[in-house]
């Protein structure tokens, strides 16, 4: 008989399917959350495709709530993501980096106070860089709902409470990159799995199943225009994997890309770490907490590395705001450790000099 030239595949689908198997107890709640990131994606993504050809690019003439000028596609996503989650029996509440408030969602009876969640996403990252054709990306975390142990009734909607938690109760993390491919990338705690779409199929295929970051620290990944706004760790620890003469970094190279989920991709897969200090004379970070930093920080502990904002783990940390930024490394443990090492000894420093003074 002639070769077909058909192949065994996974799809996201059968896939989520075994994990969920492998729960005797689940009803498919949580599963359906994550095919319903599946199907916004696919949204996106046509979207994105037809950059050029539809009145998509270019500004929206409307501001977030950072006080950022919006893209035309960062609204058209956010209300795509909105629409994909918001009639969901399970989803108790919604937050976007592109809204000012949470978007709670009255809880539906049918379903028990356990399973009920909240969905925190930047519904278009990178989007400066769409009119250029530069990849962009989804970034979505999962929250149980915490509120369901506190007296609410079923059909009463979240509260604040319920978004700011830390990272490391996220029940789930990931990100869709739109680029020459669209890839799906997720972790719910028990590694890091990515899906390719085939167009043809319009399905998510597996492609990368437990992605492990690679130990070599290939890409340094910084925009180093700012690097004279750094404090002094932050460019000893540039200085040193840049120009130093340890072996581990003579085939490093700068990759900066300005889309965080496009630059953090690539290191996952070739081996690097970026960063993103705070500004030494406000001493804020630029990336947001909990629709970007912590879901990112969830996926590299998940692949072997970490994130840190030189003084804390960023899942450690306890939100206080909605819109909350802070510094980040993240990307190999090794550097990411010796970012950490560099920043306690810059510390110890200052407060002996502060101590020698008084």
């Amino acid at each position: 008989m002639p070769d077909s030239g058909w192949k065994d595949f996974e799809t996201l689908e059968s896939y989520i399917a075994k994990e969920q198997r492998m729960h005797p107890h689940s009803r498919g709640v949580f599963s359906n959350l994550l095919r319903r990131i599946g199907v916004a994606s696919k949204v996106v993504t046509s979207k994105v495709q037809k950059a050029g050809l539809v009145d998509v690019l270019g500004m929206q003439g409307t501001q977030n709530v950072q006080g950022e000028t919006q893209a035309k596609l960062d609204v058209l996503a956010n209300d795509i993501m909105k629409a994909t989650f918001r009639w969901m029996p399970s989803i108790a509440g919604m937050a976007s980096e592109e809204d000012d408030e949470m978007i709670p969602v009255a809880r539906k009876t049918s379903v028990d106070d356990d399973d009920h969640y909240i969905i925190l996403f930047d519904p278009l990252d990178g989007s400066s860089n769409i009119d250029a054709n530069v990849s962009v990306g989804t970034i979505f975390s999962i929250h149980r709902a915490i509120s369901d142990t506190k007296g609410l009734k079923s059909d009463e909607p979240c509260i604040l409470g319920d978004f700011l938690q830390p990272g490391y109760k996220q029940e789930a993390a990931g990100y869709v990159i739109y680029g020459s491919s669209t890839m799906l990338v997720y972790t719910t705690g028990h590694g890091v799995h990515g899906f390719t779409l085939d167009p043809e199929i319009g399905e998510y295929i597996l492609s990368h199943e437990n992605i492990i970051i690679p130990d070599r620290c290939k890409c340094f990944s910084a925009n180093e225009a700012n690097y004279n706004k750094w404090d002094a760790p932050s460019k000893q620890f540039a200085d040193y994997v840049r120009f130093g003469s340890e072996e581990r970094y003579q085939k490093l190279s700068s990759r900066y890309i300005g889309s965080f989920v496009a630059d953090f991709h690539r290191n996952l897969l070739y081996g690097g770490v970026f960063m993103y200090p705070a500004d030494e004379a406000t001493g804020k970070g630029k990336l947001r907490l909990l629709y970007e930093c912590a879901p990112i920080a969830m996926l590299a502990e998940q692949a072997g590395g970490l994130a840190s904002t030189g003084r804390e783990r960023i899942l450690d940390i306890q939100p206080s705001d909605l819109h909350e930024r802070v510094p980040i490394i993240v990307g190999n443990r090794r550097e990411v450790e010796l970012y950490e090492k560099m920043v306690a000894e810059h510390d110890a420093a200052v407060e002996k000099e502060v101590r020698t003074r008084n």
